[in-house]
């Protein structure tokens, strides 16, 4: 089975090698390019699955990466790393055609659950998935769009419960209204919007999502969701199986 080939835009020759080994050993082909100019002009000859560009490289922004890309390879997805926290700068790159966005320094387990959403997203799947994903009393199936609560069986619409497990796959990490968006819409929303809401308060209500269960769903106003888990859910988390798509 071939893997996917992701490119590396960063001028960091240290992190760009960290970044190397760690996508290597989850079975990525990477390429790194220490310039803009670099991988433009390798993309011209070959196109890759991924590329994942910092926003602060020497000739060109990483912006203006991303930019070219949505131009020239409009099917190519793209993830931009960023120290930056300011919404507006996240809602510029969006703008611009990033699929996501990850914070630096960045946290290895989440850069790898976004590469797997971003290439399901173009792709229809991944190489690995998880077959299921535990926390708290939940279990949750992607198999069957199903979430177990105890006994109980509820089933979910599909984006509804990939919502969900956006959630459950990053406890106590605040996703912001516009991921959610990118993510599961593949678009920005306008900050007037109220979809994201509206779906957030049918998971709330669908899971019975409540403190006093260990999980709740909170919001953080004008900004995102927090699915928070007390200690207890946390201790009874399991990581998900994986199986070949």
């Amino acid at each position: 089975m071939s893997s996917y080939n992701i490119a590396v835009v960063e001028d960091d020759t240290i992190f760009a090698a960290e970044l190397e080994e760690f996508l290597s050993s989850l079975g990525y082909t990477v390429a790194i390019y220490s310039s803009a100019q670099k991988f433009l002009t390798a993309v011209r000859q070959k196109e890759c699955d991924l590329v994942i560009v910092d926003w602060s490289i020497p000739d060109l922004t990483g912006i203006e990466v991303i930019e070219y890309i949505r131009k020239f390879h409009p099917d190519m997805p793209s993830i931009m790393l960023t120290a930056r926290t300011d919404r507006r700068d996240i809602i510029r790159g969006l703008e611009a055609g990033a699929d996501d966005f990850v914070s630096k320094p960045v946290d290895p387990e989440i850069l790898s659950l976004r590469i797997n959403s971003v290439l399901r997203r173009y792709n229809g799947n991944v190489r690995t998935r998880p077959e299921s994903i535990v926390l708290g009393p939940y279990l949750l199936r992607p198999s069957t769009s199903t979430v177990h609560l105890n006994d109980e069986a509820i089933i979910l619409p599909k984006r509804e419960f990939d919502m969900a497990m956006l959630f459950f796959t990053n406890p106590n990490r605040l996703l912001s209204r516009q991921y959610l968006a990118a993510t599961l819409w593949g678009k920005i929303v306008d900050y007037q919007s109220r979809t994201i809401d509206t779906h957030v308060a049918r998971l709330r209500k669908n899971l019975k999502l409540d403190p006093a269960s260990g999980i709740s769903l909170n919001a953080l106003y004008g900004f995102g969701y927090t699915l928070q888990a007390d200690g207890h859910a946390m201790n009874t988390a399991k990581e998900p199986l994986a199986m070949s798509a």
